[in-house]
């Protein structure tokens, strides 16, 4: 017997087994900050910050088939609205726009949404892999422009952001903080699982299945595409502000470097892409690469990593999310149980939870 049953006629996420899994992680991690170090205290806020970035990566190129390379400018631009609304004085505004932490953040998250809809009906006349240097582009341009403006980002030395959160010497900022982006992590899930089996994913999913066919159709590539993009760049810019403000620093180099992009990329891809649970499982499973392989094996970890995940590609192409789709989940169907089918198999019309990767 396995440990999940699918029905045809429900969502995998109907399972009571699933559901009590679900919640006792989310109970379990209510309970870092209070029980933890503060120093596993950010790493795991690190790993929430990465399940919102591979979400958010995930919706837009797993699902609407749109390669993206330029997240982390969405993530950066998050993060430096929200902190010239914290402390303004550092950037040079006026102290009179300034406003509280939690509302910063959104307003960070915002902006990335405007700026993604502002340059997505521009972006998005580029396709294939010149959509992806396109996006590349654009988050070069934007951190060179950052790099540059001294005056509203501090140049390549960055500045402070004010922040206090602490509610008393037991609950500091960072626990605060902790909390708030556990909330935004479990919020970027749900409203993306509800994107994704609404009318929205559907429409993705077709246009990353035969986007000349959808449009043939009647379904349009356009509005789907920039569904996809606006609300992964709010969740991206959200995830970058609530990161920022619990570091209490930011920098163009690093709040805007491409390795917020490649980190999303590669836990897609190690959780498995097209796929709802994938960034989850790859962010979890990154976290312990990364911070692992460096303790174990010091200098030589960016090397087994990388290596690791080649592997991975090579003989997992679906990532975790289909060795645990083989072993751990069977389909019921309306007369009995059957084997589930690999994921590499699943279509749209099957399984509304993996999109084929089959163009």
């Amino acid at each position: 017997m396995s440990f999940l049953e699918r029905h045809p006629e429900k969502p995998l996420l109907a399972n009571r087994r699933l559901r009590a899994v679900i919640g006792v992680v989310v109970l379990a991690l209510l309970a870092v900050p209070f029980v933890t170090t503060d120093a596993l205290t950010g790493l795991i806020l690190t790993g929430l910050v990465f399940v919102m970035l591979g979400v958010s990566w995930n919706l837009l190129a797993g699902y609407a088939g749109q390669i993206s390379l330029g997240h982390a400018a969405f993530f950066g631009m998050g993060a430096f609205v929200a902190a010239w609304l914290t402390t303004p004085s550092a950037a040079g505004f006026p102290a009179s726009i300034q406003l509280p932490i939690l509302v910063a953040v959104v307003v960070g998250g915002v902006a990335a949404a405007l700026i993604a809809l502002i340059i997505g009906p521009i972006i998005f006349r580029l396709s294939g892999h010149y959509f992806a240097i396109g996006t590349l582009a654009l988050a070069a341009v934007i951190e060179l422009v950052m790099l540059d403006q001294r005056s509203l980002t501090g140049g390549s030395t960055g500045y402070y952001v004010q922040g206090d959160l602490a509610i008393n010497d037991f609950v500091g900022h960072g626990d605060v903080m902790f909390l708030l982006t556990l909330v935004a992590t479990v919020l970027t899930i749900a409203v993306t699982y509800r994107i994704v089996r609404g009318a929205g994913g559907l429409g993705m999913k077709a246009i990353h299945d035969d986007e000349e066919a959808a449009s043939s159709l009647g379904v349009n590539p356009l509005k789907y595409k920039m569904y996809a993009f606006v609300v992964s760049s709010f969740f991206a810019g959200l995830a970058g502000g609530l990161y920022g403000h619990y570091t209490l620093y930011i920098n163009p180099e690093s709040t805007l470097a491409v390795t917020w992009t490649i980190d999303s990329l590669v836990i897609v891809i190690l959780g498995g892409m097209g796929t709802f649970a994938g960034p989850i499982l790859g962010s979890a499973l990154f976290l312990l690469l990364d911070t692992g392989l460096a303790a174990i094996v010091g200098s030589v970890a960016t090397t087994i990593e990388g290596t690791l995940i080649i592997l991975f590609i090579i003989f997992l192409p679906q990532g975790l999310y289909g060795l645990a789709e083989d072993y751990l989940i069977t389909d019921v169907g309306r007369g009995g149980a059957s084997a589930a089918p690999k994921s590499s198999d699943a279509t749209p019309g099957t399984d509304p939870d993996v999109v084929s990767d089959e163009d």
